[in-house]
């Protein structure tokens, strides 16, 4: 990356931005870094008061050479920049622009979002074929579940708001490997997110593929929202753990980070939870965040009432029960600031009436995400959809406010097509 901060009188079209000299959040910006394409984005930039930027030489134009003078100038000397030379013909920078490597044409929303859809499906078929593999036979090919954590180490970096995205808002399933899915994926991005090592992360991503293998081994009746079990059938279902260790370790060569992943997922720090003979004060941060997830995906999938809940109330129930000592809260709060109460690409509807797409999140305030509107007060289609930053915003009068978030497809919305032109990075 080749760095250089240039005043906004000498940005040019083709010039590749990737800072300001103030926060975003001031700004009305939906992109935070992007290929300046034409007059009017230096239009924009300058219209919100913003004296610098920062551009990457090497994924853009660069600022260019001066010749050497004909003649030897004052030191104090500073030339008028010429208009002309500063925004090159749109006829000439359309076809520059269209020679240009796509890895500096930014990142499509509904790309990113088509691209996970497609990764995940691949993903949940390889982990139906290992759990139905092993529910039938006892057997595991070890070998696919290490492919299966390769793809989800590989997919989910980088793309962490459409692997979450895929992950929410889904009912309750009997069936164990849409779940095992999720809680795999969620397991690696918060052990990213507090810089747990390559190896643990790998043993994270297994161990939640695995980590309900156990209840293949329990009666199908008892596999159902957990508040219709009754205290008997609640004992059975508790040695879910320690039958998924017994199982695996008979029939494949997990690592013992691994196992103790799997025996202690349900271990609650304030000594409740199962099972009751491992010392809650041994747990060590993969197990903390093992239980994190699996309680998230299954509060948000409605397992534990059979009613889901919302990604809002899912992540105060968390923050409670961190408060509480049953789970890690410092662990609970960076889950929080990960997933974000509006999750990007999370349909909201404003105190307004407006809707709009979740584009970013500010972590100053989960509240106020960055929104692209894309229906008016009376539901009606923009033209033109409008990004829209809570904090730039007066501080005087009614401000909007978010007062509900919408499945798109009940209200007749697809997040890819009204995303189609919209690039962020």
């Amino acid at each position: 990356m080749a760095i250089k901060r240039i005043p906004t009188t000498s940005v040019q079209v083709g010039m590749y931005l990737c800072g300001i000299d103030r926060s975003w959040l001031d700004t009305p910006f939906l992109m935070h870094r992007f290929l300046i394409k034409s007059s009017a984005d230096i239009a924009k930039l300058q219209q919100c008061g913003i004296q610098e930027i920062t551009i990457d030489t090497s994924r853009g134009l660069d600022v260019p050479s001066e010749p050497e003078p004909p003649h030897k100038q004052d030191d104090n000397f500073t030339p008028a920049p010429d208009p002309s030379a500063t925004i090159p013909s749109v006829a000439q920078e359309v076809e520059r622009l269209q020679k240009l490597p796509s890895t500096v044409q930014g990142k499509s929303l509904s790309g990113e979002l088509n691209s996970m859809k497609h990764a995940r499906q691949y993903m949940l078929e390889s982990v139906q074929d290992i759990l139905q593999t092993l529910a039938k036979t006892g057997g595991m090919a070890i070998d696919q579940v290490h492919h299966v954590t390769q793809s989800i180490m590989a997919d989910t970096l980088g793309h962490e708001e459409a692997c979450i995205t895929m992950i929410r808002t889904r009912d309750f399933s009997p069936v164990l490997f849409d779940h095992a899915l999720a809680v795999s994926t969620l397991a690696v991005l918060l052990g990213r997110a507090v810089e747990l090592e390559e190896t643990q992360l790998r043993h994270l991503a297994t161990a939640g593929l695995l980590h309900d293998a156990g209840l293949l081994k329990i009666p199908q009746t008892l596999h159902r929202p957990l508040n219709q079990l009754s205290d008997s059938e609640l004992g059975v279902y508790h040695t879910h753990p320690r039958r998924g260790v017994e199982m695996l370790t008979r029939q494949s060569t997990l690592a013992n980070e691994v196992e103790t992943l799997i025996r202690e997922h349900h271990v609650a720090l304030d000594g409740s939870g199962y099972p009751t003979n491992i010392d809650p004060a041994k747990i060590q941060t993969p197990s903390r965040i093992l239980r994190i997830v699996d309680e998230y995906d299954e509060l948000l999938s409605g397992h534990q009432t059979g009613n889901s809940m919302s990604i809002r109330v899912t992540l105060q129930t968390l923050y409670q029960q961190g408060k509480k000592g049953l789970l890690d809260g410092e662990l609970v709060a960076t889950f929080i600031n990960l997933i974000g109460i509006y999750p990007t690409y999370a349909l909201v509807e404003l105190s307004t009436g407006e809707r709009g797409i979740v584009t970013a999140n500010s972590r100053d305030n989960l509240l106020h995400p960055t929104i692209l509107l894309i229906q008016d007060a009376a539901h009606q289609p923009l033209n033109d959809p409008i990004p829209f930053n809570f904090s730039v915003l007066s501080a005087k009068g009614l401000r909007p406010e978010i007062v509900q978030v919408l499945p798109p497809e009940q209200v007749g919305i697809g997040l890819d097509s009204a995303l189609k032109d919209w690039m962020t990075l």
